[in-house]
């Protein structure tokens, strides 16, 4: 009897000692080493699936969102971007953190290497960043600013620890297959229509005294 309690003991210690084990668990931002697969957010473009299997991106604006609506109040949205001559621009108004590719889940860069070499693009000065767009509500729509053709966009949704809790596929990346136009601020548009106006006055000028 004595043998059985002490054997149910050790069960109990050995079954506590393996939850955190089988806990669904992923590490902080950068590490991606999941206990399960996470792989649940999606970016909508244009187009449909190119052959290095990613979302086409052709416009300057996207959807973001998760599958299954697996995150809580307080979780950011992280875009990672790879971008293969040179990283630029923003998104909703935001630029870029510059990083190297150990921000990228495992994997990750095979496919990005490849679907760059299917494309046609050859990367000269491949570079890594990423935006944190905050606390993440439901599906939401990005617009890239001055952005460069052949960028591939992932997201990454990360709960209020720092803790990862859905990663987007490489079949899900987006693909973006045009450069994306900067949206001139309101200063530059005013500094604009000035000197507009100024040359329009000189040539006004010049018309009047021949």
């Amino acid at each position: 009897m004595r043998a059985l309690k002490i054997s149910l003991f050790a069960l109990t210690l050995t079954l506590i000692a393996a939850v955190p084990a089988m806990a669904d668990t992923c590490n902080a931002f950068g590490s991606y080493t999941c206990g399960k697969s996470h792989e649940g957010v999606f970016l909508t473009g244009t187009g449909d699936n190119t052959s290095a299997n990613m979302v086409v991106l052709g416009s300057n604006t996207f959807t973001v969102s998760v599958h299954n609506g697996k995150f809580a109040a307080g979780d950011d949205l992280i875009i990672i971007a790879a971008a293969p001559n040179g990283l630029t621009g923003t998104l909703n108004g935001m630029s870029f953190t510059s990083g190297s590719s150990s921000i990228l889940e495992g994997g990750s860069s095979g496919a990005i290497g490849t679907t760059w070499s299917v494309l046609g693009i050859t990367p000269n000065t491949p570079q890594y960043g990423y935006v944190n767009l905050g606390s993440f509500t439901g599906p939401l729509s990005v617009t890239a600013s001055g952005v460069g053709t052949g960028t591939i966009l992932y997201g990454v949704v990360v709960n209020s620890s720092g803790q990862i809790v859905e990663i987007t596929s490489n079949s899900s990346a987006g693909f973006l297959s045009t450069t994306t136009t900067t949206t001139p601020e309101p200063a530059s548009l005013t500094l604009l229509g000035t000197g507009l106006a100024g040359l329009a006055g000189l040539v006004r000028k010049k018309l009047v005294k021949s």
